[in-house]
C-alpha cells in the first residue's frame, strides 16, 4: 500500500490537531490565574555579569576604580573623588544623591557594588 499525502491532505490534518489543541487549552486553563502569580516581581538579571564579585571601597577608592562602576565616567569618577574631600566620607548611597550628575537610577546602579567604610 502507498500512501501519498498531498498538501490540502496535510493542511487539513494540521488544521485538525491544532484545532484540538486549542480546544484543549481552553476546556482545561484555569478561569482565573491566581493572585500570587498577578503579584509577584519578575526576576531580575544581573544586568552586569563582567562585574560579578566586585566590590569597591567608596570612600578610598581611586577614580580609575571609581571608573570600573556602571554609568561612571571619568567626570562623575572626578565628581564624587572632590565631593569626598570637601565633605568626608559616605556612609550611604543615598549620599551620592547631593553629588552634580549623579541620579536616583545611577545609585540603584552601582549600589550593590559599593562599600562603606
Amino acid at each position: 500500500m502507498d500512501w501519498k499525502l498531498g498538501y490540502g491532505s496535510l493542511g487539513l490534518i494540521a488544521l485538525v490537531l491544532i484545532g484540538g489543541m486549542i480546544w484543549c487549552n481552553h476546556v482545561y486553563a484555569p478561569l482565573e490565574v491566581p493572585a500570587a502569580i498577578l503579584m509577584e516581581p519578575a526576576p531580575v538579571l544581573n544586568p552586569y555579569p563582567e562585574l560579578e564579585g566586585v566590590r569597591v571601597h567608596i570612600n578610598t577608592a581611586s577614580e580609575e576604580e571609581l571608573q570600573q562602576l556602571p554609568n561612571i565616567g571619568p567626570a562623575r569618577a572626578k565628581a564624587i573623588r572632590d565631593y569626598i574631600k570637601t565633605y568626608g566620607k559616605l556612609t550611604t548611597p543615598k549620599q551620592l544623591l547631593e553629588i552634580e550628575g549623579i541620579g536616583e537610577s545611577t545609585v540603584e546602579q552601582i549600589k550593590s557594588f559599593l562599600i562603606f567604610d
